[in-house]
């Protein structure tokens, strides 16, 4: 019997980053028109924000089935392993609910469910504690409830480069959107309590560092957990943040991310988030 994590592909790490991590994930599907890409499969994260940028209307999104999450559940039944899955906040997703029947379909107790209530660098900081903890030889259980505990400590901040996705995803009016472009607005966002609400805005991309760099520089933050900067393309944008962060003496051995297909589509390209756990 061994431990076993699994995840989605809304923790945006590449395949390679997951065999590193010897984990498992479950695609998101993202839709442009007729044609469906298994998010992290079927599209690179590039290749996404090409084919966003050219497209004229926003893409859906699409959680996996249920039987996507009974297959490898089954497999790992069949085994005998214990299981972790760490998925998207089921705020914003059903994929963990897809989950949650998967495991009551496959009738095993040995399958632990923890809803993130975040998404992205939030779930990725998650499961290198969890990969941390089965390595050190921790069972199913004892991560999902070390998890589960830590979730509430999680913070998740960001600010959008543009306000041209939000508005093509109706979370912004085109007349809002209009006026906030012709300002330079720069819509900050946070996840709380699963869901994503707004901080506010801030003027250009030095008044949206500003106000980052202060909510981190104000944050207890856990140092003996991992840090996260993370971004969706280009990736200049990260590190210009991070040369910000040092210049005003906030400095983190940093583990630096990409954002993915699911998330891309509602933030569009340019954004810049980071990700901690409080003490």
């Amino acid at each position: 019997m061994k431990t076993v994590i699994i995840t989605d592909s809304t923790c945006d790490l590449t395949r390679e980053q997951l065999a590193q991590l010897d984990v498992e994930a479950v695609s998101l599907s993202v839709n442009f028109s007729d044609k469906s890409y298994r998010d992290g499969v079927d599209i690179t994260k590039r290749d996404f924000f090409k084919m966003l940028a050219e497209s004229k209307e926003n893409p859906t999104t699409s959680q996996p089935s249920p039987e996507d999450f009974l297959t490898l559940f089954e497999k790992h039944k069949q085994q005998g392993n214990q299981v972790v899955y760490i998925g998207i906040s089921s705020v914003l997703s059903g994929t963990v609910q897809s989950a949650q029947i998967a495991k009551g379909m496959c009738g095993y107790d040995d399958i632990y469910i923890v809803d993130s209530l975040s998404a992205t660098a939030g779930i990725e900081l998650l499961l290198r504690i969890a990969c941390d903890m089965r390595d050190a030889g921790a069972s199913a259980g004892e991560i999902a409830a070390e998890l589960t505990a830590l979730v509430p400590k999680m913070r998740l901040y960001a600010y959008v480069d543009t306000l041209k996705y939000l508005v093509r995803g109706g979370r912004v009016s085109k007349t809002a959107g209009a006026i906030g472009g012709a300002l330079g607005v720069k819509p900050l966002i946070t996840i709380a309590d699963g869901a994503v609400l707004s901080l506010g805005t801030a003027r250009g991309q030095k008044g949206a560092f500003e106000k980052m760099c202060s909510i981190v520089k104000d944050a207890d933050i856990d140092t003996s957990k991992p840090v996260m900067l993370t971004h969706t393309v280009p990736e200049e944008n990260m590190h210009l943040f991070e040369a910000y962060l040092m210049e005003k003496g906030v400095n983190y051995d940093w583990i630096y991310g990409e954002v993915g297909s699911v998330i891309g589509t509602h933030v569009g390209p340019g954004a810049v988030a980071v990700a901690y756990i409080v003490k």
